[in-house]
């Protein structure tokens, strides 16, 4: 099963390495602990920095940047805060001192197969849930670019409404 999961996640992230694997085990081991029985909406993490992994907790976790449901807040650190909110249960993983010396076709298997508690730490999470406010906002257009911006990230400058660029370049000059 698990097997199944890195060879779908790789496809998604276009290689096969450990750190893809990292993330298929996170994602993979989140799900059982949680509880999950169907992948949704409700499902969030929160990744404590970026790597290969993300990839795999995408393909595993079905959270993505693109749905909202996944976030980096870069600690610099193997781990990982994943949420179920319709159940309100939530777990961080972080990674163990692995071993040395292994091949990267043994560490993928290693990642992907050894025991729980020798690849993860299982630990209270770091950051409260994020709440679920996706939103589809109204974009206008700049005057000064010419390009659409949505409107959270307009501001009114001297009665005029700029884009974040157009204010930075502005407030340079």
């Amino acid at each position: 099963m698990i097997h199944d999961l890195y060879q779908k996640a790789g496809e998604l992230h276009g290689h096969y390495c450990p750190g893809l694997a990292i993330g298929v085990r996170a994602a993979y081991e989140a799900l059982r602990i949680l509880d999950v029985k169907e992948k949704g909406t409700g499902l969030t993490c929160i990744a404590e920095s970026r790597a290969c992994y993300i990839d795999g907790i995408q393909a595993v976790f079905g959270t993505t940047l693109g749905n909202g449901n996944l976030e980096i807040r870069d600690r610099g650190k193997t781990a990982f805060n994943f949420y179920d909110r319709s159940t309100g249960s939530s777990v961080r993983l972080v990674d163990q001192d692995w071993p040395q010396g292994l091949s990267k076709s043994e560490m993928i298997e290693f990642l992907l197969s050894a025991p729980f508690e020798q690849v993860f730490d299982q630990t209270e999470v770091r950051f409260e849930a994020p709440p679920d406010t996706f939103k589809r906002y109204k974009a206008r257009k700049c005057p000064r670019c010419g390009e659409n911006c949505r409107e959270p990230f307009l501001r009114i400058i001297d009665g005029e409404i700029l884009c974040l660029d157009c204010e930075k370049n502005l407030k340079k000059s």
